[in-house]
């Protein structure tokens, strides 16, 4: 079904001390919603405090990116945790960011688990509702943003926990034939022409093709664009050109349904 509007979010957040990973400010300018690192798997307090600045002056929304305390492997290595140990590293990680928000006079909206600890979160339903349970203590009312598939378990059961899902497409990713993520061994090296035509199929067919080559039907509301790659605002530019060309609107999904509280986003320039 084509899409009249679509939500661009990142993974923002990620830099850490003096090491810059990617070109986070341009990105902030180009985006409608940030996933924001809480300095377990990426960033730290200063990174933590001057993204969310970004997102305050650029008029994006604000979600938790919460992962396993894993900075040497970038929060992608499956660790071994109990369940109790997911829900506190959530209520730890964004609650530190809610408290950066806060500070700042806005308002964490969002949730979504990184890496590791979403491939984590997917093992069981026990698992999911660990994570869950996490986000749930530091605010009922977060939307969570998700992987459009698989539904079962972690989207599921958070429907049932009564949270709002907005789930993900990700144009920088590869599909399996069940639509199950794989990262790509080239991962960060598609052109901008490339992620935008992914991009275009889903937002007016809300189809992709997996690594078969079989068609496979996505259904979502919001696109990632990897943040940490060297030309992720350039793909956001030829985006919300491609998008403006087909009458596609870019907001963030947080506001759907709510037009006079945000808003549309408008193209960066650079």
């Amino acid at each position: 079904m084509r899409r009249t509007w679509i939500d661009l979010n990142s993974d923002m957040g990620e830099s850490f001390g003096n090491f810059v990973l990617g070109r986070p400010e341009e990105v902030m300018k180009r985006i409608s919603h940030a996933n924001i690192a809480c300095g377990f798997h990426a960033g730290d307090p200063t990174w933590m405090r001057r993204t969310v600045e970004w997102a305050k002056q650029y008029g994006v929304t604000i979600g938790a990116h919460p992962g396993f305390p894993d900075l040497t492997g970038f929060g992608r290595r499956l660790m071994n945790i109990t369940l109790q140990e997911a829900t506190n590293y959530v209520v730890y990680q964004a609650g530190a960011l809610k408290a950066f928000c806060e500070m700042h006079g806005l308002k964490l909206q969002a949730g979504k688990p990184h890496g590791a600890f979403y491939s984590w979160s997917i093992l069981s339903e026990d698992n999911a509702r660990a994570v869950l349970e996490g986000f749930q203590a530091i605010d009922p009312d977060l939307t969570l943003y998700l992987p459009a598939l698989p539904h079962f378990p972690l989207i599921a059961t958070a429907e049932k926990m009564g949270f709002r899902v907005i789930k993900e497409f990700y144009p920088g990713l590869s599909y399996d034939d069940k639509g199950a993520i794989t990262v790509k061994r080239t991962y960060g090296t598609e052109s901008v022409e490339e992620i935008v035509e992914l991009v275009l199929r889903f937002a007016l067919d809300g189809k992709t093709t997996s690594t078969t080559g079989t068609v496979i039907d996505v259904e979502g509301d919001s696109v990632c664009v990897h943040g940490d790659v060297v030309n992720a605002p350039e793909v956001l530019d030829g985006l919300h050109a491609a998008l403006q060309r087909e009458g596609i609107e870019v907001r963030s999904a947080i506001y759907a349904g709510h037009d006079a509280q945000l808003p549309l986003r408008r193209r960066a320039s650079a």
